[in-house]
């Protein structure tokens, strides 16, 4: 009888064992999603954001920034973003909780995961931040998961400058960046992820997108061939998201 108590005894070990070791390796895994850490915006309350233009973003839009958006005043814009606004399909979500899992793990900016759906005649589809909001058309979740994790780096990194002011403080001090002035020359286009001051780099030269004309064709029509150099945000959030991009692509090689 002692002996069949022991051998039940250490059945009962091993399968307990086994249980906690699947039930650790599975919450370690990427695909271990608490929904309670994502918030989908649904199409109404896009378009409540959009129009109530809480950060002032529409309506600081230069003359050059409307026409590059083919349209004539920001009340028109409006009225465009407002027929752009989305609903997200369960299987766009489920897409996003996990790459913003995965994104999470590599850089946390202490938010929650806010994510709203637009066309692209909204900022030509675009993915951007405003507020603590990612801005994400259609084709930009239907990229392959490493890009679209890579680009939710970039986007929640945008968040993390917007609400970390001291720190970026740091950051801009100690890589050799100056103030140069303020933006106020309306050829200068508009981004929501960057702040209305114009930096120097350590050399000298000053960090801006100019419109390559007072009649832009779009909005990536500026005199600027390193999209990274608009400002020192834009080449904060490029350079950790690819890094992000090297380290997987090294594990991936390291695992063939």
């Amino acid at each position: 009888k002692m002996k069949k108590n022991l051998i039940i005894s250490i059945i009962i070990i091993i399968l307990t064992f086994i249980f906690f070791y699947y039930f650790f390796s599975y919450s370690k895994q990427e695909n271990f999603i608490n929904p309670n850490d994502y918030y989908f915006l649904s199409k109404e309350e896009t378009i409540i954001f959009i129009n109530a233009d809480e950060d002032n973003y529409i309506k600081n839009l230069s003359i050059y920034d409307l026409k590059a958006r083919k349209v004539k005043t920001t009340n028109e814009y409006l009225d465009l973003i407002s027929h752009s606004c989305m609903d997200f399909t369960q299987e766009q979500k489920e897409k996003l909780m996990k790459s913003a899992s995965q994104a999470s793990s590599y850089f946390n900016n202490g938010f929650k995961w806010k994510f709203a759906l637009i066309s692209s005649n909204y900022e030509e589809g675009f993915p951007h931040t405003r507020t603590d909001i990612i801005f994400l058309s259609p084709a930009i979740i239907n990229y392959q998961d490493d890009e679209l994790t890579k680009t939710l780096i970039h986007e929640s990194i945008h968040i993390y400058q917007r609400y970390n002011s001291i720190k970026m403080e740091e950051y801009l001090k100690n890589n050799g960046y100056s103030f140069s002035r303020i933006k106020n020359d309306p050829l200068i286009r508009a981004n929501p992820d960057l702040n209305n001051i114009i930096y120097k780099d350590k050399n000298g030269n000053e960090l801006v997108a100019y419109y390559n004309s007072k009649e832009p064709r779009g909005i990536s029509d500026v005199k600027l061939s390193n999209i990274s150099n608009e400002h020192p945000f834009e080449k904060m959030a490029y350079e950790i998201a690819e890094n992000f991009h090297k380290e997987l692509m090294l594990k991936k090689y390291k695992e063939l």
